[in-house]
Parts: C-alpha cells; sequence; structure tokens
C-alpha cells in the first residue's frame, strides 16, 4: 500500500517539529469501560515488519514482530540479526565517532526504520476510531488506509491521533513507521540502551456520544487535616449528564454547550492555527471529606471514585478513578507530609526486563513494587523519564512515594560536546527552537500522571545543564499543579535560575560534603537524587546517607543508583546462559559493564547488597546494650505497637530463649525496653531482638520481617590439654602428625598437606594473599594500578626458611616468607595433639594498605558446603555489614557464587564477623575458627575472576574451593564509581607488627 509519505530527514532532525496531529494531552484512565461497546482494543501481538538503514534505503522484506517490542532485542532472535542490535552508551551519543553530528542534525548513513503494518476491523457501534501508540522509541510516524495521520517523538509518554476520516467499512490498514533517531534523541541521552521500536502497547479506541476527556482530582485540607474537600474538575465532551460518585455522595449535571477549545495539536512550521472548536465543556465537583483517611506509603488509603456519562438517561461511559488524599508541602525548609517530615529512602528505577528490555510486563512491575517494599524502600525516582503508568497505580495501591521525572537527559551535549567548558551545543539552556519540545514533554507527563498520589514531586528532568528553558518548565509546574514541588537537580551546575528546584538536589556527594553544603547553604531542603552506585560489589557506607538524615532536618533522604543490572539475557560461547552488557553485540562506542549497576540482577534476583538497604532503609532503628534494647521509631504515622517485638537469646548460634513483647512508641519516639531474660554468658553468646509485622499491609505480608538488632560477645574457653603431636623432620619437609591428623610443610614453599582421617584435603599450597578480585569501584579508582604490587606478593612469596620446634603441647613450624620487594613475612603454625592449628601471620614491614591480609587455602574439589558463625546469611563487607545477622548458615560454594556477579565477575562472596566455619563434602572436612574475621569460600581464585569478563570465561567452577581466612579485607566503597575510593576507615593498612591469628582443624 503506497504511503502518502511527508517524512525527510529535515523533519526528523527539526527539533520545532516534534509532533503533527497529536491529540491534546489528558489524564490516564486505567478504568473506563462503556455497557454499549468496548472502548478500547488492543493491537499488541504479531504485526508484519520490514526494515531499511536510512529513509533512502530499500526496505527488507516483509517479516513478523511482536507488538510491544524492541526490534533489536528480537533482532537477536534472528540469524544474522537482520535488524540491528542493540547500542549501549552512558552519556556519549551512539553516533558519536561515526558522524560529526551536532544538535539540530541527526545522522544519514545509519538511522534505521522500522515500518510496522497490521490490518483491523472497527468493532461494531464504533462511530470514531482513535490511535494510542503508548510508547515509540523514539519517533514515529502514522498512516491508516494509506492517509498520513500524524507524527510524534517523546519516547516514553501516550501519542493520541483521531482516525475517523481515514477509516473505510470493512478491513482496514494501519502503518506504523518508527525512526531510531530525531530531533529528540538529543534530549534522549538516558544512561540506557539505546533501542527503537513500538515497546508499550499499541491500542485503538473510540469515545461515545458523551465522553470524559480529561479530570482533574485536587485536594485541600483543614489546618489539623480533620476534614478535607475534593474536586473533580472535568473535561467533557457532547452533551449529556455527567455523574461522580465519590464517599458515599452522588453530584451530577448536565452537559452539552459548545466551547472554545485549544486542542493541544501541534503542527509543522507554517501551517494552521491550531485552535479548533470542539464540543468540550468544564465541569467541577466538590466533595466534603470529614475525617480523611490519609494516604502514605506506610497505609496507602484509597477512595473509590466513579464517574459515569449518560445519554438521555442510558448509561454510555462509566470511568473507575482511585483518589489518594494526602498534603505535600514546603514548610519552614523541610519537605512534609501530611504535616510530617519526610525522609525518602528511595532507589532510582529505570524501567528493565532482561529479554524484552523497556517493555516491561506487569507481573514484573508488580514483582518489583512488592520487592521494594519487602526492603523497606519508600521512594522511587522514575529515572529517567515517565513510567508506565501501571506502575504508578501499583505504587498508589501498595504505597511508594514518587519523583515523575520528564523525558529529558541531554548530558552529552554539554559534559561531551561541551568538555572545553563552553556551553556552545548544551541542550535546552535557553535556545527558542528546543523550547517547545522540551516543555511538551514536561505537559505530557503531568497530563498523564496527575491523578496519581503517589507521586509527590514533579522532576524536569536529569542531567540536562541549567537555563531558561528549564526554569520556565519548574514554573509550568508550579502554576499548572501547585500540590507538587519540583525537583532538578542539573542547576548543580549551572545556578543561573536557582528557583528552577524547590529543594537541594546532588548526585554521589558524601555525608562530610553534604554537611559543609548545608552548614553554609541552608536555604533549601536536601535531597541525594542519585547515592551509592550499586555497580558490580558496591553500597558499602550506605547505613552513614540514612543515619544523618535523622540527624540533619535539612537532609532527607535519598534514592539509591540503581535499582535493577541491565543485562540482557543470551547465550554464552559456552552454550549456557547469561547476560550481555555494552560492547558484546560489537556496539560501539560503548560504556561497557557501566549499564550492569543495579541492586538487583536482570533476572530480578536480589544481591546481598538488598539486605543492606533493607537494614539501612527500616522503619525502627534498634540498638541494644547488654541489658536492653533502645528503639527508635522512624514511622512517620505507623506507632511500635503495629509491630511483635521478638527477643532471643543463643550460644554458638544454637538457640537459647526466647519471648515476645509489645510496646507503645509514637512516631518518631524512643523507647528503652529492659531485656525479659539476660543474656548468656558462655560460648559466642547472642541477643537479637526483630520487629514483627502484625497486620497484613499492601505488599507487606503479617509475619514480615521489618527490622532487627542484635549484640554478641564472646566468651572463650580454655582448650583441653593433650599430648603433644610427634614432629618428623627431614631434608625437604617438615611433618607434624598425630591421632587422625597429619601436616607437611615443604621447606621451599610452606603448608603443603593437610590430611585429616587420611585423606588429603589441599588441591595446592597454602599461600599468602594480600589481593581480592578487583570491583567496578577498584577500577574506577585505579586501585588495581596503586595496589598492583599485591597482586604478586602472595602469589610469588617465597618460603626461604622453615624452623620447627617441639615445645610443651605444641609443635610449633615457622615458614618466613620473602616478598618480591625483600621484606619478609613470618608464618606461625602451633599445632597441638588433637590436630588444632593455631597460625599468626606477623606484618615486619611500615605502614602500608592492603586490599586483604591472611591466607589463601586451594582446597579439593569435593569440599562445597559451608556452615559458619557469623554475619549472614549472605555476603557481607567491612563497609556493608547492615543486614548481616549473627548466627550459623550454610551454603553452597557453586551455588553461593551464582548469585553475585553473574554478568561481570569481580570479589565476592566475602563473610564479615565470623567465629568459625567448616567446610565439608564427600570427604572429611576443615574446620576454621577466628575472632571475627573475614571469611570466604569460592570456586576461583582472586586471579581467576579478575581474568574474566564473563562468566564463559572462567575456568570450571568444580575443579576446587578456594577458602580465604583474612584479618580483614578492604571495603567495597560505592560513594560512586568512577574514582571515590572505600572511606578511610575500611581501607586497612598494617603496621609493623600487625598480627592475624586463627585456627584450622578437623
Amino acid at each position: 500500500m503506497p504511503l502518502n509519505n511527508p517524512i525527510t530527514p529535515a523533519l526528523l532532525a527539526d527539533p520545532e517539529i516534534f509532533q503533527q496531529n497529536r491529540l491534546p494531552f489528558h489524564a490516564h484512565f486505567a478504568d473506563q469501560t462503556s455497557p454499549e461497546m468496548p472502548l478500547v482494543v488492543s493491537l499488541d501481538g504479531a504485526w508484519s515488519f520490514r526494515y531499511a538503514e536510512n529513509l533512502t534505503a530499500p526496505f527488507s522484506e516483509w517479516d513478523t514482530l511482536t507488538v510491544p517490542g524492541f526490534i533489536q532485542l528480537q533482532s537477536l532472535q534472528k540469524p544474522g540479526h537482520p535488524y540491528g542490535t542493540p547500542h549501549y552508551v552512558n552519556t556519549q551519543y551512539p553516533w558519536d565517532g561515526h558522524e560529526k553530528l551536532h544538535p539540530g542534525e541527526i545522522p544519514q548513513a545509519y538511522n534505521p526504520i522500522g515500518e510496522y503494518r497490521r490490518s483491523f476491523t472497527l468493532p461494531e457501534n464504533w462511530a470514531s476510531c482513535y490511535l494510542r501508540l503508548n510508547g515509540a522509541d523514539s519517533a514515529a510516524a502514522v498512516w491508516c488506509n494509506g492517509v498520513y495521520i500524524g507524527y510524534t517523538e517523546d519516547t516514553f509518554t501516550p501519542a493520541e491521533f483521531d482516525m475517523t476520516a481515514a477509516i473505510h467499512p470493512g478491513e482496514n490498514t494501519l502503518t506504523v513507521q518508527v525512526y531510531r533517531f530525531c530531533s529528540g534523541s538529543w534530549l534522549e541521552d538516558q544512561d540506557f540502551w539505546r533501542m527503537s521500536g513500538l515497546f508499550r502497547s499499541v491500542e485503538l479506541f473510540t469515545k461515545p456520544e458523551v465522553h470524559l476527556e480529561d479530570v482533574f482530582v485536587k485536594q485541600s485540607f483543614a489546618d489539623d487535616f480533620s476534614s478535607a474537600t475534593v474536586t473533580f474538575d472535568c473535561k467533557v465532551s457532547g452533551a449529556g449528564t455527567i455523574s461522580v460518585v465519590f464517599d458515599g455522595e452522588e453530584q451530577s449535571a448536565e452537559v452539552g454547550e459548545p466551547a472554545e477549545y485549544d486542542s493541544g495539536v501541534v503542527f509543522g512550521k507554517g501551517e494552521a492555527d491550531p485552535d479548533v472548536e470542539e464540543d468540550v465543556q468544564d465541569v467541577s465537583f466538590t466533595f466534603a471529606v470529614e475525617h480523611p483517611a490519609l494516604w502514605s506509603a506506610e497505609q496507602p488509603n484509597l477512595y473509590e471514585a466513579e464517574i459515569a456519562l449518560l445519554r438521555e438517561g442510558a448509561l454510555v461511559e462509566r470511568t473507575g478513578l482511585k483518589v489518594g488524599l494526602r498534603r505535600f508541602e514546603l514548610k519552614d525548609r523541610q519537605m512534609l507530609l501530611n504535616g510530617k517530615r519526610i525522609v525518602f529512602k528511595g532507589v532510582n528505577r529505570h524501567e528493565w526486563s532482561c529479554r524484552t528490555g523497556r517493555t516491561v510486563s506487569r507481573e514484573e512491575m508488580l514483582w518489583d513494587v512488592q520487592n521494594l517494599k519487602t526492603h523497606n524502600v519508600n521512594a522511587v525516582r522514575t529515572s529517567h523519564y515517565p513510567d508506565d503508568p501501571y506502575f504508578l497505580q501499583l505504587c498508589d495501591e501498595y504505597g511508594l512515594y514518587v519523583i515523575g521525572e520528564t523525558n529529558l537527559e541531554s548530558h552529552g551535549t554539554w559534559q561531551k560536546l561541551g568538555a572545553d567548558g563552553s556551553d556552545k551545543w548544551t541542550l535546552p539552556g535557553a535556545r527558542p527552537e528546543w523550547r517547545e519540545n522540551v516543555l511538551a514533554r514536561a505537559e505530557a507527563m503531568l497530563e498523564r500522571d496527575k491523578n496519581h498520589p503517589a507521586i509527590l514531586i514533579w522532576s524536569c528532568g536529569n542531567e540536562s545543564h541549567g537555563g531558561k528553558t528549564l526554569w520556565e518548565m519548574s514554573e509550568y509546574f508550579r502554576h499548572t499543579d501547585p500540590s507538587r514541588l519540583v525537583h532538578y537537580e542539573g542547576i548543580f551546575w549551572n545556578r543561573e535560575y536557582p528557583a528552577t528546584s524547590d529543594m537541594e538536589s546532588q548526585m554521589y556527594t558524601p555525608v562530610a560534603d553534604i554537611k559543609k553544603f548545608l552548614a553554609e547553604h541552608p536555604e533549601k531542603p536536601f535531597i541525594m537524587c542519585e547515592y551509592s552506585h550499586a555497580m558490580g560489589n558496591s553500597n558499602g557506607g550506605i547505613t552513614d546517607y540514612t543515619e544523618y538524615a535523622y540527624e540533619e532536618p535539612l537532609y532527607q533522604g535519598g534514592f539509591i543508583w540503581e535499582y535493577m543490572d541491565h543485562g540482557i539475557a543470551v547465550t554464552e560461547p559456552d552454550g549456557k546462559p547469561g547476560f550481555a552488557y555494552g560492547g558484546d553485540f560489537g556496539d560501539r562506542p560503548t560504556d561497557r559493564e557501566f549499564c550492569v549497576d543495579g541492586l538487583v540482577l536482570p533476572d530480578r534476583r536480589n544481591t546481598p547488597k538488598m539486605d543492606a538497604v533493607k537494614a539501612a532503609y527500616a522503619p525502627l532503628k534498634i540498638t541494644l546494650t547488654d541489658t536492653e534494647a533502645v528503639i527508635e521509631n522512624r514511622n512517620l504515622f505507623t506507632d511500635l505497637n503495629a509491630y511483635d517485638l521478638v527477643f532471643a537469646s543463643s550460644v554458638n548460634g544454637k538457640p537459647e530463649r526466647r519471648a515476645v513483647l509489645r510496646a507503645d512508641c509514637a512516631p518518631g519516639k524512643t523507647v528503652h525496653i529492659v531485656f525479659p531474660f539476660a543474656l548468656p554468658e558462655t560460648g559466642l553468646s547472642c541477643m537479637t531482638i526483630t520487629a514483627i509485622q502484625r497486620a497484613a499491609l499492601p505488599g507487606i505480608t503479617a509475619g514480615y520481617e521489618a527490622a532487627f538488632g542484635q549484640v554478641w560477645h564472646d566468651h572463650t574457653t580454655a582448650r583441653l590439654t593433650l599430648p603433644a603431636p610427634q614432629l618428623v623432620e627431614m631434608d625437604y619437609n617438615i611433618g607434624v602428625k598425630g591421632e587422625g591428623f597429619e601436616y607437611i610443610f615443604s621447606r621451599g614453599k610452606g603448608l603443603v598437606s593437610i590430611r585429616y582421617n587420611g585423606v588429603q584435603l589441599l588441591d595446592d599450597t597454602v599461600r599468602p594473599n594480600f589481593w581480592r578480585a578487583p570491583t567496578n569501584n577498584d577500577e574506577g579508582c585505579a586501585e588495581p594500578f596503586a595496589s598492583a604490587f599485591w597482586k604478586t606478593a602472595g602469589l610469588y612469596a617465597r618460603c626461604d626458611n622453615l624452623t620447627a620446634e617441639a615445645k610443651g603441647e605444641f609443635v610449633t613450624v615457622r615458614a618466613n616468607y620473602t616478598l618480591p620487594d625483600g621484606q619478609t613475612l613470618p608464618i606461625d603454625f602451633a599445632i597441638d595433639g588433637a590436630g588444632r592449628c593455631d597460625i599468626t601471620m606477623t606484618w615486619q614491614g611500615e605502614h602500608t594498605e592492603l586490599p586483604e591480609f591472611g591466607l589463601l587455602f586451594p582446597l579439593r574439589r569435593e569440599l562445597t558446603e559451608v556452615s559458619y558463625l557469623g554475619l549472614g546469611p549472605r555476603e557481607t563487607t567491612a563497609d556493608r555489614t547492615a543486614g548481616g545477622k549473627m548466627g550459623v548458615w550454610n551454603y553452597n560454594v557453586r551455588q553461593d557464587f551464582a548469585q553475585y556477579t553473574p554478568v561481570y565477575p569481580q570479589e565476592c562472596g566475602s563473610r564479615t564477623g565470623v567465629y568459625s566455619a567448616t567446610v565439608t563434602g564427600s570427604i572429611p572436612g576443615i574446620g576454621f575458627a577466628g575472632d571475627g574475621m573475614t571469611f570466604s569460600a569460592l570456586p576461583y581464585t582472586p586471579h581467576e575472576l579478575e581474568n574474566a569478563r564473563h562468566l564463559y570465561e572462567l575456568p570450571r567452577d568444580d575443579n576446587k574451593t578456594v577458602v580465604r581466612c583474612a584479618a580483614f579485607q578492604r571495603g567495597v566503597g560505592g560513594d560512586n564509581s568512577w574514582g571515590a575510593k572505600p572511606h578511610a576507615d575500611t581501607c586497612f593498612a598494617v603496621e609493623k607488627g600487625t598480627s592475624f591469628r586463627f585456627m584450622i582443624q578437623k
């Protein structure tokens, strides 16, 4: 079918032509029905599809693709990837280096077009037909039966078109061309995979003779919240009766008088005046509510509203709404929700599915919301575009505060193109040709999402510098919707218009610098719109930020970057499932694994980082002394009596006593509760208090553990006295043996053999270890370069002298190691008659920072099961112990590794605060004991992990088990991943005489 096609390269590149014939923006109606006919018909499913490299290139043969979906992800499933592949870049634009372009220009040689086509027949009784594209990346043009309908940019908000005039009886043909790049691509430089396609649902809809075009629910409150006034500002087309039912009351009005109405249609330059006459009337209804049930994340109370449209007394349309009553305001330089100072415990969330990209299923959205709720997250920033409306509906229903962000990021125009310090290319700045394009994005978001109580803040976008246009956007938000505040971080870089943001918003600022800033600039509340960069093994020091929010009233929390890794599910070269990141499809330029920076893995498995988030964001802070619990209620609206407080004591991880108490403590207050029984005074004694949710809440079941606190003490006991073991000294080796055990030390290597009950446990020589596999944060701050010596120091340490002495009940063997720089490291092994071996390694050098200080034990492959007494059940690090609970925990070495770094291998799996551990399997096992040491058991050495960039590049995971016992391993950091080191208190150093002591035993 030939198309009347006005789309040209010049049109695509023109920032002033960003939509044609697009209908007015309006509220999203999740529940709009008619007894006469279906009002909406989904066109999701199989579409005919063909592809061209650019506007002048020939199209491919017809194929079939699925809508919604991305062209490039579906192309991956076809031989030769005929429709291109995903391309990942962060701030640089994807065409950089391929074509020399500046704002106002788009690629010519490579600007793929995907042409979608399908037929449809109108449902019976439809007198009109409209098309809704809920998401088209990055621009789309529409034809019906060959007649040009319209054009749209702005990837993440709906575009609606009237196709009625082009419809004919019987079968109709709909064609949509999607363009990979357009002028709007300069405004969509978000840190994500660059792809194209119809990635959200496509729908046809009709309007009955009388129709609710739009509604804006507004509210006001008495000062003490004892009453509320709720107003429904409606726009209605057609003539008839409109009825609104709310809180048990019904009001109605007759409509039908024509009104002058701005359709909001934006035409190309030089075309007609967009003001048209339509049969649209404004109608308002006001309701009084006594003692309103207020909405909050803790108590997401929603009222039901129904708006009915009748024609000659017959119901023709019904719209259901859920209304949350809440007041959000800025008062005395603090943000208040329903009169209470709010603290945002948030995450940034890109829309992502590892198989379908930003086409996210409703099941995945629901999983995300429930997962966030059960990890004490109370807020989401929709980085950096409006999310699917269903996600916002879930936030309303389950209780999550939302920063709704405009689809705007021009990071590369000022950070890359403006690397010389100029703002020559900065968008939008005050450039008049970009103004309407940018402001329309804000309008589209506000109008669609204005009735969601979850949205407390409108954001002007992300990392788009500053300037007049962004200030005008903020003023649009304030004028149109004074019930919300306005956020924008970019004025940090350009403070010409400081009033653009109602709050000071920064990214990746250390707590110390936040304190300094607020001391000098206390004019506004302060939030971190991005902090604690979750790339790889990260999020160290996360609790510092939350604790500061309860010390400084002006600091009101922040949003972790980010919720989910953006890996793409693929089959790796070894035939196993895996995840791809930037560059894996040959995409260049690329920012590689920088898209793998989430708390949650690409397939939505939680990493141990989420354990720390849950603890840091807990609604209660529980601190224990030896005799009492001090509980700070950090809720805004929930009393402590909503929880059962479970007191439980244990010795060496074994339960002793248990009691359940309840206590009253108002939100924001603190209570002291004396232990119902004493802490034991034997072994490793521990008191644990858990706060258990008594009643179910949206997304949270009764019995949910909201918070916990612990205190423990190690009451060591003397070992039994046994006869000394036998010492066997020979020319090459020294042996120490007794009943059921034997140790052999090589004079040239050190400890080379451990036999328990006649079975060899070692796979290779025990060595000192000073290295860990670099994390993304290590690489970002050049730590591998700074600490490169310590990689080889343990690997090539030489055992130059070995001595042995039988003394009392012990045989002591000293292995003197020489490191490559010439300094010595003595390690003493004191073995008793039971086969227990006390190991002490002593630093002889000067003050030195080390990645790790300990010993590495390569054990046989059969030893795969670990049981330990320490912080768990999963990984903890020196700067991320929050969420780790003292107890006895068990795991399988290979299965445990699989949950940590399935995308980009790096250091993982450590356990801190370990007092004892056993590693067992199909052969006799080995035990380790220390005084709160760092312990790990992995299928790989640090060097094997470091050498791999994907899982398939690692050796087989059943070759050996590598145990590392260490006095310390440096923290993982996470203030950012491009220069920040771990905090000083977890960048550990050794001094002359520093020693590490632990024990191995059968």
